[in-house]
């Protein structure tokens, strides 16, 4: 073992400085340069069959990736309850109409409300129902469905949500003044205006003697709306054909009005009952949800020069 006190020699001072030099002076990309690194293999062309191959199998994945997204698409627009009207269209001619209002707001007068979720009544014409209620006439409602979201069956309980807002819709026609509600319990998002519906409309007509029947507008909804409502809406219209007690149809829900009610006093009652319905709207989403309902009531109180309205397309059948 050499003694670390013996002075290096001149070999070992001349091989220091060399490694030093070769150290400083050497780029670090040129150590890369001396590696020796072995030729990759000749890449062998392809035959025209063997090309017309892999373009056939490229072409397979994506129709099948393409497919797939579209599938995907389509499924969830079945499966999602709304429709949209692309192009809506508008009656020609709608000029204004008064449906006996002095009548409808009196103690003979017989209503039938027609909807398609508990909720409806309050959200589209609360401040009607209210003013209506006031003015002594006799109100019978039928609900086509439950609302208990049971097409979103992974999120919901449908038989808990049948029971809650059946409750709901009990206590808010108490509060408005309604005589009773006939449940017809159908599928909620998936409603059809079928003969069975359309019959069981007519029997309730048939047994109440309406003179006024209100329903969801099926032939003017909104850009977009619930297809449950357009289907109650078309449903209740095929049911009143031929009624000789019903004299006019009256459509909410319509964005070709002809006839608004004045609510402007009555949007207290307005919000109220949207509050009955805690199961939907509680929290942020009641706010939300009153600054909706409130802003129709603008919309439709500007077409008769007052706070707040709620619009009605009404068909005189008598």
């Amino acid at each position: 073992m050499a003694d670390p006190r013996t002075p290096p020699s001149v070999a070992d001072h001349n091989l220091e400085q060399g490694v030093r030099h070769e150290i400083e002076t050497c780029s670090p990309f040129e150590s890369l340069d001396r590696l020796t690194v072995a030729p990759s293999k000749p890449k062998i062309p392809l035959s025209p069959d063997e090309l017309r191959a892999r373009r056939r199998r490229n072409a397979k994945r994506r129709v099948v990736a393409y497919g797939s997204i579209l599938a995907l698409i389509y499924a969830f627009w079945i499966w999602q309850p709304y429709e949209i009207d692309l192009v809506p269209h508008m009656p020609v001619p709608n000029p204004p109409v008064d449906p006996d209002t002095k009548h409808l707001f009196s103690p003979g007068a017989k209503v039938l409300v027609v909807t398609a979720h508990p909720d409806d009544s309050a959200f589209y014409i609360g401040g009607f129902l209210t003013k209506l209620g006031r003015s002594g006439a006799e109100i019978h409602q039928i609900i086509c469905t439950d609302g208990d979201k049971g097409y979103y069956w992974i999120f919901a309980d449908p038989a808990e949500n049948r029971v809650i807002r059946r409750n709901e819709a009990l206590e808010e026609l108490h509060t408005w003044g309604g005589k009773d509600i006939l449940f017809l319990g159908r599928s909620d998002g998936r409603l059809r205006a079928d003969d069975s519906l359309v019959r069981k409309i007519r029997q309730r007509i048939d047994e109440v003697r309406p003179e006024y029947v209100i329903c969801f507008d099926g032939d003017y909804p909104p850009r977009i709306s619930h297809q449950d409502h357009r289907r109650s809406g078309e449903a209740a219209e095929e049911a009143v054909k031929g009624a000789p007690s019903v004299r006019w149809l009256m459509k909410f829900s319509t964005h070709a009005p002809n006839w608004i009610c004045d609510i402007s006093d009555l949007w207290d009652a307005e919000e109220a009952l949207l509050k009955i319905h805690r199961s939907q709207f509680h929290g942020e989403r009641l706010e939300m949800i009153t600054n909706t309902v409130q802003n129709f009531a603008v919309d439709d109180g500007e077409r008769i020069g007052v706070t707040y309205g709620e619009g009605f397309r009404c068909v005189r059948l008598r």
